[in-house]
Parts: structure tokens; sequence; C-alpha cells
């Protein structure tokens, strides 16, 4: 059986993992600034016959020492932590965040989890990092442990958007750019297109009656939700139902992608928001059940509320349209997230 390198204890860290050099961080998104400091983690590894390794946390910190609403995730729980192993790590240590946890002091975090856990030799960080017990850690902090328990620390700069050493990229600033729908700023910060999951639900079947079938995703997919409006963008299937076994899934499949709450059509009570995506062409295609992503490449127009179905209609086959001339262009290629 495959070994997967995600470990949730010390005690899963596998005891042939030999020496590492570790990076701590929650990682959400996974962006280009964290790339970054994962290449130089892997670059100081290969450099001391090290293994790289991440020190990551879920639920995130402001999740439980703070309102999570005031937090929305990038990226969910699982992709979080495939898009970590996709940086060429050889392990996640994947700690449950916990009011207890949290109580930790700066030496027993240390001792507990970098040293005695992961036998740690050489900790990539960066300027600012803090942690322990209110934070009360800082880098100096850290270079006094590494001394007393025999590690080396290495500090790396920000990553921003003109590369080292020019500002920061951060999490904050690409959930403000998703929540205003500015996609592409956030897929420049990311370093590939925004991806939602979940699997697919059962709709109001709209789009099937208006010939636009539609993959529904569920009320609280994985990752964070742009701007209401309509997208272009990809889908691809990433896990099927048992019953579309023997199916070929789909992979990087154009895709029209609605957010919103369909003020078209009248609803009783509240209305409900959707993320909702059409595949081109695919008009009696079945993915109930099945996990799928979808990739966000630009938005088109806002979401409206039309005069008729007719008029509707009519504008979404101009969406499909102009999804087609904006996949066909050459920055917006499929296939950004393995």
């Amino acid at each position: 059986m495959t070994r997967v390198p995600i470990w949730h204890t010390v005690d899963e860290v596998p005891a042939d993992l030999g020496p590492t050099a570790v990076s701590i961080g929650n990682y959400d998104g996974v962006h280009r600034g964290h790339r970054f400091v994962l290449d130089q983690l892997r670059r100081q590894a290969q450099s001391r016959s090290l293994a790289p390794v991440a020190l990551t946390f879920w639920p995130h910190p402001r999740h439980v020492m703070g309102d999570p609403e005031a937090t929305p995730l990038l990226t969910g729980h699982e992709d979080r932590d495939r898009l970590l192993l996709l940086a060429g790590l050889h392990g996640v240590l994947d700690l449950e965040f916990t009011l207890p946890f949290a109580q930790h002091s700066p030496e027993d975090f240390v001792r507990i989890f970098l040293v005695e856990g992961l036998g740690a030799r050489c900790v990539v960080l960066g300027e600012d990092s803090l942690f322990g017990r209110g934070n009360s850690g800082d880098i100096s902090t850290m270079r006094a442990l590494g001394e007393r328990y025999g590690f080396e620390v290495v500090t790396v700069d920000e990553l921003g958007p003109e590369g080292a050493g020019s500002g920061r990229i951060s999490s904050s600033a690409i959930r403000r750019a998703l929540l205003d729908g500015e996609i592409e700023v956030a897929n420049d910060a990311l370093g590939r297109l925004h991806t939602v999951t979940d699997i697919v639900h059962h709709g109001f079947r709209r789009g099937r009656e208006l010939g636009f079938p539609t993959a529904n995703l569920g009320p609280a997919p994985s990752g964070l939700i742009p701007a209401d409006g309509v997208y272009a963008g990809y889908l691809t299937v990433t896990e099927q139902d048992l019953s579309h076994l023997g199916t070929p899934p789909l992979a990087g499949a154009p895709a029209t992608i609605s957010v919103g709450t369909n003020p078209t059509f009248e609803t009783d009570g509240a209305p409900r928001r959707t993320v909702e995506a059409y595949v081109h062409g695919a008009y009696d295609l079945d993915l109930y059940g099945d996990r799928v992503r979808l990739e966000f490449v630009a938005l088109q127009r806002p979401t409206l509320k039309f005069d008729s179905v007719e008029s509707l209609v009519e504008q979404m086959d101009r969406d499909v349209e102009v999804t087609r001339r904006t996949l066909a262009s050459e920055h917006s290629l499929p296939g950004s997230t393995p």
C-alpha cells in the first residue's frame, strides 16, 4: 500500500523519514508567496541531505481563536494539503489546532513537534514569523531554540508582486480580490487558477429545461466562492460516483460558471446562492455524485435579472461564446491545478 505523506500526529511520522528541514505556516491558498518559501525550503533541504516537510494546522487558528466568518478560506483542508505536496515536499505534518494546543509555550512547541516529532535540523521561516502561546515566540526565539536543540534557522524574504523583497503576497489580499470578482488579480497572486470543489448535487433542473444543463455544487463547497457573476472556467471530475465508473472522467472541460441567486426566477423564502457550471456541448452529461473541481479564469459579467426566459437564454448563448473566446486566449490554458 502506498504511504500517504500527510500526518496528523507526531506518532504518524514515519520512523525512517530521517532528519528534516521544516517550514511552518497556515498556507491558506498555497499561493506564490507560500511556494517561494517552500522552494527555499527544498533548496535548503537538498543542500543538507534533509527531507523537506511543512508543518501546518487545521482548523485555521483564526477560526479557533476568533470569528470563522471573518476569515473565509481560499482552499479547503484536503485541497490545501494536496497543493503542499505538489510543491515537492516529502510530507506534511497537519496538526489539529485547538484551544489547548494554542497553549503550548514556544519552547514546548519546538521541542515536541519540530525536534522530537520531525527531527528538524533546519527551520525555514520569514523574518516576521510568530509561534507558541499568544504568538510570544519570534525569529529571535527560534534562533535561540535552534542553538539549544541543534537546528539551523534560515530566514527568507517575502515574495511580492514584483519578486522577492518587493512587498508581500498575502492570503488576505487574495480573499479581497475574489470577493470583489477580481479573478485575474487573484489568479496572478495564486500562481494558478482559483478553484472550488464539491460533490455535484441536484438543483432545480432549470438549466436542463433551458438547454444548458449544469453541474450544481452544494451550499458549502471547498474553496472561497467568488463574487456573484458569470465566469469563464474549467471543470474537472476528481472522483467519480460508483455508478459512473467506466466512463472516462472529464478533465479541463471548458465551462461557463454561474455564481449567484438566479434572480430571474422567483423562489419561496430567501433566495439561495448557488454555484453551477455548464460544460460546453454536454447536453446529456450525468455528474450527480461526482466530485468536481471548478477553475475560475475570468469574470464575464455580473448577475442580472432578465424580463423573460427568452432573454435569459439569449444571454446564456452569448455567455458561452464569450467563454470560448476567453479560454482560447494563451493566458488561460487549463491544467494549472493538477
